[in-house]
């Protein structure tokens, strides 16, 4: 390992703000910044644009969408907005409607129409929906999912070659201002990117225009004295449309089938977890989905599906039924509902909050990971780390650009994880469960001198106690406790999403199964 004196801290360009770690460029824009989501705000304003690329070509598609946008620019005048913008096609009246398609000449309303034919999935409600003529049939392609699902990712060739685009319009209308040093590179990007992604040029290219796309694509961000705004009218319609294009698709959990000859206690166990797989999918099938506020969708799924895992691996691993193990996983199983519980709560704040959390640790994990590459000579270890890196940045990419994610380095909720029970009115499960089954994480002396030390057999020594492992017999009622917080918290959401017949059929499963779920000595709620 070597030194180097001159090594600022990780993440030291950023501003601690009490707990929060902020980055640059949120440090310029301050309160005139919301977050931003590229695939809920960007995608529906450049949808135009990349479908025009999809049946014209990058070159063309240049000519196509800015031609058209600067005329509707050129009518507006000079408070015109970006016209890059889907959106923006918003603000023009009917007469200006009609002026736009009369002073555009026909060979380009023609192609137009022809690459904007999709958009008639959407009706008569989108911007442009004065130019695309309505047809009987509004069956959708596969090509047109094909291409949404291709410019969700930001660092696709569909995507880059339509921020190309939409900086081209920019510049066509007057809204992006470049110093005359910046030029020759803006024109060398505009040519390289056809090349995007097989060379490096093209790489630097892309991310260069991908930096650009939140100013440009926002709704008010060039005009200083307003906020970043992202809850156009048009955003909003486009993701309620888009809901209904399908029921979700993913791999699911296999429920497993009993092999011949499998004793009773196998079977109980298999059978106990295909009813905790089918409650999931269950609740899953129960949630709401709303594209426009997808987050609270994410989380409660995602903590739901972790609260099943939690009760699948347990069930599986009968070995540690015994009080060294089992309140390990018990206690993460009511960190689980303690959080679900506050999160319901205030779903949408309080569930953009965990993901903001979550973005900012692993920004960190990568800051430190960085650092551990300067400071080290092992060449495998660089590798290593390099790999590591490189996987953790595909993740957080894919979620939220790095130069926006905040770093908080406090707690996620601002609360504890006491005052988030008292407030989510679960205090007592904070008190039974979480804080008992808390000796055992942290490894406090309550635990270890029950658990891991036995009392010296020498009358001479003062029944000191003696660091040892006794062996505990596996004992079903942890089975029994970790089925309890999984119904818990199941019925928690059903009650939340006003399911009031909902069953816990795991549980009714495992209490029907066997009469020793009731026994055992370790800390519980209140019934």
């Amino acid at each position: 390992m070597r030194e180097d004196p001159e090594l600022q801290p990780v993440l030291a360009d950023h501003v601690k703000r009490k707990k929060k770690l902020i980055p640059p460029i949120l440090q310029v824009f301050g309160d005139k910044y919301s977050p931003y989501s590229w695939t809920r705000q960007l995608v529906p304003e450049v949808i135009w644009i990349a479908l025009c690329i999809e049946a014209s070509g990058y070159e063309r598609a240049v000519k196509l969408c800015s031609a058209f946008a600067c005329t509707a620019g050129e009518m507006v005048g000079e408070k015109a907005p970006l016209f890059a913008r889907m959106s923006a096609f918003n603000t023009l009246n009917a007469d200006l409607k009609i002026a736009l398609l009369a002073d555009t000449p026909p060979e380009i309303l023609d192609e137009l129409r022809s690459s904007l034919r999709p958009l008639r999935h959407f009706g008569e409600v989108h911007p442009l929906a004065f130019l695309v003529e309505l047809e009987k049939d509004a069956s959708r392609s596969p090509k047109f999912d094909a291409l949404l699902a291709e410019l969700y990712d930001r660092n696709s060739r569909i995507s880059a070659l339509s921020i190309a685009v939409t900086s081209w319009i920019a510049l066509e209308q007057g809204k992006l201002k470049l110093s005359p040093h910046l030029v020759d590179d803006m024109i060398e990007n505009f040519r390289s990117i056809t090349d995007y992604p097989k060379t490096d040029r093209s790489k630097r290219a892309a991310g260069s225009f991908r930096a650009s796309a939140p100013m440009l694509l926002m709704k008010t961000p060039l005009e200083k004295e307003e906020a970043f705004q992202n809850d156009d009218e048009w955003v909003s319609t486009f993701w309620h449309k888009v809901s209904g294009f399908g029921p979700c698709m993913h791999e699911e959990t296999v429920i497993e089938s009993l092999n011949e000859g499998e004793d009773q206690f196998h079977r109980f166990i298999l059978d106990y977890k295909n009813w905790v797989i089918r409650d999931l999918r269950d609740r899953l099938d129960a949630l709401p989905l709303d594209l426009n506020k997808i987050e609270p969708y994410d989380v409660i799924s995602g903590l739901i599906s972790r609260q099943a895992t939690l009760a699948l691996e347990f069930a599986s691993s009968p070995p540690i039924w015994n009080a060294h193990t089992a309140p390990i996983m018990l206690r993460a199983m009511a960190d689980v509902f303690i959080t679900l519980a506050w999160i319901l709560k205030d779903p949408v704040d309080r569930a953009n909050r965990f993901i903001e959390d979550g973005l900012g640790s692993i920004k960190l994990q990568i800051a430190h990971r960085e650092r551990q590459i300067q400071l080290s000579t092992d060449e495998e270890e660089i590798e290593n780390q390099r790999k590591m890196i490189e996987s953790l940045k595909d993740w957080l990419t894919s979620q939220r650009l790095e130069p926006f994610v905040t770093v908080n380095l406090g707690s996620w909720s601002g609360m504890t994880t006491r005052q988030m029970a008292e407030d989510a009115g679960v205090i007592d499960f904070y008190n039974y469960v979480y804080t008992p089954f808390s000796t055992a994480v942290h490894s406090n002396w309550a635990h270890v001198s029950m658990l891991n030390c036995v009392m010296c057999q020498n009358p001479a020594h003062r029944l000191h106690r003696v660091g040892a492992i006794p062996y505990l017999e596996p004992d079903l009622h942890w089975l029994y406790l970790a089925t309890k917080y999984f119904d818990k918290t199941i019925m928690h959401l059903d009650s939340w999403l006003g399911r009031q017949e909902a069953e816990s059929r795991a549980y009714d499963f495992f209490v029907s199964s066997t009469t020793s779920g009731e026994k055992g000595t370790a800390s519980e709620e209140p019934a």
